[in-house]
C-alpha cells in the first residue's frame, strides 16, 4: 500500500538545478521518464521513490523544454521526505555556436528545509562540440532568485530571501553504446561572492532492449551558507529504470 502512495503522490530530487543538457536531442520531439523505488522492511520500515520526466521540443527558431523531478518517503507509515522541481527553457537557435536561453524553475525539498524556491533567469549558451561522439557545452546566465525556508528558532538564515545570482555551467556528453552526461554549475550572488554554490549531476545510462534503458546517477551539492542544521555538502548516489521516445 506504501509503494501504491507513493507512485500516486510524486507529482514531481531537488538539487536547486537540472541537468538540462542531458535532455537535449536532434529529434522534433523527444522525452524521457524513469522510475526508482527502494524499501526496508523489517527493524526499519521505510518507502522511497523517485521519478522524473522531460519532453523538448524543436523548430527551426528554437528549443522548449519541460522538466519534472521528484521524490517522496514514508517511515513507519509516515511521510519523512519530499522534494520537487518544475523546470521551463527557451532556447533560440542564432547560430551553430551560440543560443540565447530563457528559463523558469519552482522547486522544494524538505530534506534542506526549503519550504519554496521560484527563479527566473536568462543568459547564453555556448555550444564548444557538436559531434555526434561528444558534445561540450558552457553556459552563463543572471537569475532572480526568492527562498522560503523553514527556520529553526535561533536561526541567523532569514526565513524568506530574494537575491539575484550568477549561474554558470558545463556539460559534456559522450554518445555511445552507453551514454554519460556530467554537468557542473557554479553559482554566487551578485552581492556577496561568499555566498555561493557548488552543484553536479552525472549520469551513466546503459540500453536494455528497446526504448527502456537503467541509469546510474550520482549528484552532489555544496552551499556555503545553508540553514542551521542542514549540511553544508551532501552526495546522492541513485539507480532507475527509464524508458525514451
Amino acid at each position: 500500500m506504501q509503494v501504491i502512495l507513493v507512485f500516486l503522490l510524486m507529482v514531481s530530487v531537488s538539487w536547486a538545478q537540472v541537468n538540462i543538457e542531458s535532455f537535449r536531442s536532434e529529434e522534433k520531439l523527444s522525452g524521457d521518464f524513469k522510475l526508482s523505488f527502494n524499501s526496508d522492511i523489517g527493524n526499519v520500515d521505510a518507502v522511497q521513490g523517485d521519478a522524473a520526466g522531460n519532453v523538448t521540443m524543436q523548430t527551426d527558431a528554437a528549443v522548449y523544454m519541460l522538466v519534472l523531478e521528484g521524490g517522496m518517503g514514508f517511515l513507519g507509515g509516515r511521510r519523512f521526505a519530499n522534494s520537487g522541481v518544475l523546470h521551463l527553457r527557451y532556447s533560440l537557435k542564432r547560430s551553430k555556436v551560440w543560443q540565447p536561453e530563457f528559463f523558469l524553475q519552482g522547486d522544494y525539498a524538505k530534506s534542506r528545509r526549503l519550504d519554496g524556491r521560484f527563479l527566473a533567469g536568462s543568459g547564453i549558451r555556448w555550444i564548444i562540440s557538436s559531434k555526434d561522439s561528444m558534445r561540450v557545452a558552457l553556459g552563463g546566465a543572471l537569475m532572480w532568485e526568492r527562498e522560503a525556508i523553514d527556520t529553526q528558532i535561533g536561526d541567523g538564515h532569514a526565513s524568506l530571501t530574494s537575491q539575484l545570482r550568477s549561474s554558470n555551467y558545463v556539460n559534456v556528453k559522450v554518445n555511445g553504446r552507453a551514454s554519460f552526461s556530467t554537468t557542473v554549475y557554479f553559482q554566487f550572488a551578485t552581492s556577496s561572492w561568499s555566498d555561493t554554490r557548488l552543484l553536479g549531476t552525472s549520469e551513466i545510462a546503459i540500453p536494455i532492449f528497446g526504448k527502456i534503458k537503467q541509469i546510474t546517477a550520482l549528484n552532489f551539492r555544496i552551499d556555503s551558507k545553508p540553514p542551521t542544521g542542514v549540511k553544508t555538502s551532501d552526495v546522492r548516489l541513485s539507480s532507475s529504470f527509464g524508458i525514451s521516445f
